[in-house]
């Protein structure tokens, strides 16, 4: 029974509030796959970093309380980073609360294995070591890498990019609150930090959870108007004479007329993606089935090979009516990650 008792408060916390992290977000934009490859990638990161530090350790090159102390906090944070970084740089992030919750997921799983190490290395039959590590150090990595997530997209939505220095800002915050976890509780009492983190993080979960929400409901407002209004000069038999058969007839010294017509249909499938993608979330939203679309494939497809035809170049040109930037294309990703469901 002691046993079981450990694990259940070593582990289940951070799980607890990944499940509340999840309920809370209504539009549902992580799905549960992507949930569970986070958690899995945490667990990746998890028995990297150990394997690092047994070996370390091992061969004298540090002793374990400098390790704790200094190298933890880079080496941890930055393992749990690499998925988070890829999922933003790869468009599969839109909002900052889905970078919030796929974070958060990824340091469960990193604290998973930590968690189940200490239990398996040490006997310590004190619960308040194992609540410290339950509520403590397990949220604390989830919270972490959770807060990378989050300072990352917000810069990488103000800045229009998803390059290396938009990460570091979110990295340097991870590194430091895990830093000074790591050596405040050689001075204070362990519970008292662990008190502050419980009562400091979902304080900030539910401030970004509020704005992201707001941006979202916003954006969906703002995107539906602009998306229909262009869809509807595009459908109107008379491109010439809209506002877009003017600025495409600016680039005719610059691509052949193939290429033109290529980049006029590439801009129609992709508003009309985008329509869809908007409409599928309302209707998340509200709880309501969402009747799987076979043409949604096909024209994923049709999308894919139009910006083949139409290169870099031609999206760059077409920038200016591909509305929602990044997000436009984490909406193409989420439509492609959802295969019409």
């Amino acid at each position: 029974m002691g046993d079981m008792v450990r694990v259940a408060i070593s582990l289940m916390p951070v799980f607890l509030f990944l499940v509340a992290l999840f309920a809370l977000d209504s539009f549902k934009l992580v799905r549960p796959g992507s949930l569970v490859r986070a958690l899995l990638a945490g667990t990746v990161a998890g028995v990297a970093c150990l394997l690092l530090a047994r070996g370390l350790v091992a061969s004298a090159l540090l002793a374990p309380a400098t390790y704790s102390r200094y190298l933890a906090p880079v080496t941890e944070e930055c393992a749990k980073a690499l998925f988070v970084v890829f999922l933003i740089r790869k468009k599969r992030v839109g909002f900052m609360v889905d970078a919030a919750i796929v974070g958060f997921a990824t340091g469960a799983g990193f604290a998973t294995v930590e968690n189940l190490y200490y239990l398996l290395a040490v006997s310590d039959p004190n619960l308040l070591l194992w609540t410290v590590r339950g509520f403590g150090t397990a949220v604390l990595h989830g919270g972490t890498t959770a807060i990378l997530g989050i300072v990352s997209k917000l810069l990488a939505d103000i800045y229009g990019h998803e390059r290396p220095l938009v990460f570091l800002p979110g990295f340097g915050v991870a590194v430091a609150s895990h830093a000074l976890f790591n050596n405040v509780v050689l001075w204070f009492p362990p519970l008292t930090f662990t008190l502050a983190i419980l009562v400091s993080f979902p304080i900030l979960i539910l401030a970004v959870f509020a704005r992201s929400e707001r941006i979202l409901r916003e954006w969906l407002e703002v995107g539906f108007g602009s998306d229909v209004e262009i869809l509807e000069m595009l459908r109107s038999g008379e491109v010439k004479e809209t506002r877009i058969g003017l600025y495409l007839r600016t680039l005719r010294d610059r691509f052949p007329g193939e290429v033109l017509a290529d980049m006029l249909c590439y801009l129609q499938m992709w508003v009309e993606l985008s329509i869809k993608a908007k409409g599928r979330l309302l209707l998340r939203e509200a709880g309501l089935p969402r009747p799987a679309d076979p043409v949604i494939a096909d024209r994923l497809a049709e999308l894919a090979f139009l910006e083949k035809s139409i290169g870099v170049t031609g999206r760059l040109a077409l920038a200016p009516f591909l509305h929602g930037g990044s997000r436009g294309q984490w909406e193409v990703e989420m439509l492609r990650q959802g295969g019409g469901q």
